[in-house]
């Protein structure tokens, strides 16, 4: 794998996207009727704003000037839930940020580490530990859709799935075409593919040079860690990079 851009954070920070539109703040009701594209969008951001947590294996092909590259890996977020009781976790202790990591283990390791404040990326082949502010980050919307400060159809148009989309349907996956509603430098469309309980399970992300990121998510499990555990998410942010790592911070 080539080296990764800090912005970017590889194509893994596009799939945070997805993955899911996500980790947000719920959208607010609409009393009108909307398109059914918009309603299904609007369903998929209800259900991923409601996890605490979100953990899933996946593979990954990229293909760009005829070229096909793969890569696969498992990925966490985790994000601060409110408490069960008052007494049971006093506000003070709710965690403040949500966080996640991306562990590749083909074609090369690679290890991607967003603890809300500072961004990571650990290349074993460059021998590099990236570290960048988060908050550069925040001017992205992929980004923004995990730190919850955007919704969904605020960034994005829903749209019906082109035809030959149907026709190649996988099973009874639905799918809907997402299409930023102003010019975005690094996506032009994303399309969503998700199950009858609007879990997603493949991403196709396409840029402005017809190169696409696919994303297929594999032992998907909803909420399976405890919630508000600062040791939990000090587990997933922690890392250690082998001796000899090139530490570069901007």
């Amino acid at each position: 794998m080539t080296k990764t851009s800090p912005k970017i954070a590889g194509l893994a920070f596009y799939a945070l996207f997805l993955t899911f539109l996500l980790l947000c703040q719920p959208l607010s009701a609409k009393e009108a009727l909307e398109p059914e594209a918009e309603a299904q969008a609007r369903s998929l951001q209800h259900l991923y704003a409601g996890l605490t947590s979100l953990t899933f294996d996946f593979q990954q092909i990229t293909r760009t000037g005829g070229r096909e590259r793969t890569g696969q890996g498992s990925a966490v977020f985790y994000k601060p839930g409110a408490a069960a009781t008052p007494e049971a976790k006093p506000a003070g202790q709710i965690l403040p940020r949500s966080v996640m990591r991306w562990n590749y283990s083909e074609p090369d390791r690679q290890v991607i580490i967003n603890d809300g404040e500072i961004l990571s990326i650990y290349t074993e082949k460059d021998k590099q530990l990236i570290k960048t502010p988060a908050k550069e980050l925040e001017s992205d919307i992929t980004y923004a859709f995990f730190a919850g400060s955007r919704n969904l159809l605020d960034d994005f148009e829903a749209q019906a799935p082109a035809a030959e989309v149907i026709s190649s349907r996988i099973g009874a996956l639905q799918t809907i075409l997402l299409i930023p509603r102003t010019p975005h430098n690094q996506i032009r469309s994303v399309q969503i593919w998700f199950d009858e309980r609007g879990i997603i399970q493949r991403l196709l992300l396409t840029d402005h040079f017809d190169a696409e990121t696919e994303l297929h998510f594999s032992r998907i499990v909803l909420n399976s860690l405890p919630p508000n555990d600062r040791q939990q998410m000090e587990g997933i942010i922690s890392f250690q990079p082998p001796a000899g790592t090139e530490i570069i911070t901007r």
